[in-house]
């Protein structure tokens, strides 16, 4: 038995799930993931979608980013980068295909 308190024999750092350098672009926050997909599903933010666009906002997509940051801790730090790359590919296209403010307006001539 060692002196030394739990807190200095057991190191978070050390576990072979979170080997290799990863960059802040590559990393999925479940705890920032979670307060999107709770915000969204909270009665003001529903509302607001409706009164804005005439229908209830569907949250799934929040739900699947939470599913994907969660499986995150699983994963060798390769397969995390390609995943998170292929998210943020996926999420790019979804935000140019979607109406934005620019489709609403007209210009004046």
């Amino acid at each position: 038995m060692t002196d030394k308190p739990v807190s200095e024999t057991v190191s978070w750092d050390d576990a072979p799930v979170n080997s290799g350098p990863i960059s802040q672009e590559d990393m999925c926050k479940a705890s920032q993931a979670f307060d999107q997909w709770f915000a969204c599903l909270t009665v003001g933010k529903q509302l607001s979608n409706y009164y804005r666009y005439g229908e209830k906002r569907g949250c799934g997509k929040h739900w699947s980013k939470l599913r994907l940051c969660m499986g995150m801790k699983l994963r060798s730090s390769e397969s995390r980068k390609e995943i998170m790359r292929e998210h943020r590919e996926k999420e790019d296209i979804e935000r140019n295909t979607l109406p934005n403010v620019l489709d609403v307006w007209t210009k004046r001539t």
